[in-house]
């Protein structure tokens, strides 16, 4: 317990999802928390729940596609608490699935790099100067299984994770002289935006645990909260710049492919 007592962690896109469940997991390590999204109404319903754990916890709204919204968010969130040791990139705009031919990539991948590359290079480069004051600062970054292994009509969503990766290694490498470490998780766990990927069919969702060697969908407190917990903490202080896959070993047998078995429209000839 307490593994976070005295630090300010600012979780983007925690309003629901995974970042709400790492939001939890921190406050429960003593952590205070920044919580981020464009809802409003549900950034207030997690900041409550925080506080009933006990923690300190503030909302702060802002669309980190655009960079000073992003910007705005990390000076806000640490000159309210007048410090920021703690920056977790989750947010990310999912886009629809596409075939890579399919000329609507172009606006789908703006998207994409916008809302996650992007936006994690600006929420990272307006952290450093506070991690510098502090004397460290963790950074975890997000990327996917999904990217890792190419998952067909995802390329938008895809190269934004995986430049996410390089993104990482590449601050991993710069900032590693202010005791700053960055680390990247793909992890796959229970959200909305994860049923919304693989659809409301439950015998895909159930296909998709029994392709997993533990044979479950992860949990977003308790599974990858605990674990983007350990990279927050100061036990990691000498891991930088590597990438840590939370499936469930997902990613020893190959991304599941249920999703796509049936192509989503026409193959676009060559």
């Amino acid at each position: 317990m307490n593994q976070l007592s005295g630090k300010v962690a600012l979780v983007t896109g925690s309003t629901q999802g995974l970042g709400e469940g790492i939001a939890m997991r921190f406050a429960q390590e003593g952590a205070k928390l920044i919580v981020n999204g464009r809802s409003e109404e549900r950034g207030k319903k997690v900041v409550s729940a925080l506080q009933q754990l006990g923690a300190e916890a503030i909302f702060i709204r802002a669309d980190l596609t655009d960079k000073a919204q992003a910007q705005r968010l990390v000076r806000d969130a640490a000159q309210h608490f007048g410090r920021l040791d703690i920056l977790v990139n989750n947010a990310q705009v999912v886009p629809p699935l596409a075939p890579a031919a399919s000329a609507v990539n172009d606006g789908l991948l703006d998207v994409a790099l916008h809302s996650g590359l992007y936006a994690s290079l600006w929420t990272g480069q307006a952290a450093l100067p506070w991690f510098i004051q502090a004397g460290a600062g963790r950074i975890i970054n997000f990327a996917s299984v999904n990217g890792a292994y190419g998952s067909r009509y995802g390329l938008a969503y895809n190269a934004a994770k995986e430049a996410i990766r390089g993104l990482t290694r590449t601050l991993a490498n710069e900032w590693g002289r202010h005791n700053i470490t960055v680390n990247v998780v793909l992890p796959s766990g229970w959200s909305p935006a994860y049923q919304a990927f693989y659809g409301d069919d439950l015998q895909k969702l159930e296909g998709v645990a029994r392709q997993t060697p533990m044979r479950r969908h992860g949990r977003a407190q308790e599974d990858i909260g605990s674990a983007v917990l350990g990279l927050a903490s100061d036990d990691s202080r000498f891991i930088t710049g590597q990438s840590l896959y939370i499936d469930g070993g997902q990613n020893l047998l190959g991304l599941p492919q249920l999703h796509t078995l049936e192509p989503l429209q026409q193959e676009i000839a060559p």
